[in-house]
């Protein structure tokens, strides 16, 4: 099951992005296939994440709350008011976690998150796909 919190935590800064390039244009200039081909990857990530947000259920409250987050830049109450909006988007439809999960996965956002706690430890590696070899000598 997808953490709901992380996946908007991964996808904020890139609809941020869009909306601070954009400004109180961003609905149209995200809905503008045209503008694709001289995006960056940030602000081309944003571009599609926001195109789908748009096209869920509750749409036209993110779009209303990415064109605010545009008009307000740095405000923090409006980026919180984003995120709420998203996490309700993302609760009531799991094809738009799917969508939105698959879009992070395929620009490398996201994946493997851990909490390690280690206590003594002499060699300790943390990730997906590592290989670690420690070789320890006594000194007794």
């Amino acid at each position: 099951m997808v953490d709901l919190g992380l996946l908007v935590q991964d996808v904020m800064p890139f609809l941020s992005a869009a909306a601070g390039v954009y400004g109180g244009a961003v609905v149209q200039k995200v809905t503008d296939t045209a503008a694709d081909a001289g995006a960056d990857a940030t602000l081309g990530l944003g571009r599609r994440l926001l195109r789908r947000l748009f096209t869920s259920g509750r749409g036209d409250e993110v779009q209303a709350a990415v064109v605010e987050m545009a008009e307000s830049p740095g405000d923090e109450a409006t980026a919180a008011m984003l995120r709420a909006h998203l996490v309700k988007a993302l609760s009531q439809e799991p094809e738009l976690v799917r969508d939105l999960s698959q879009m992070l996965g395929e620009a490398g956002v996201g994946g493997d998150r851990y909490t390690v706690t280690v206590s003594g430890g002499q060699g300790v590696q943390v990730g997906s796909g590592n290989t670690q070899t420690n070789t320890f000598t006594s000194s007794t």
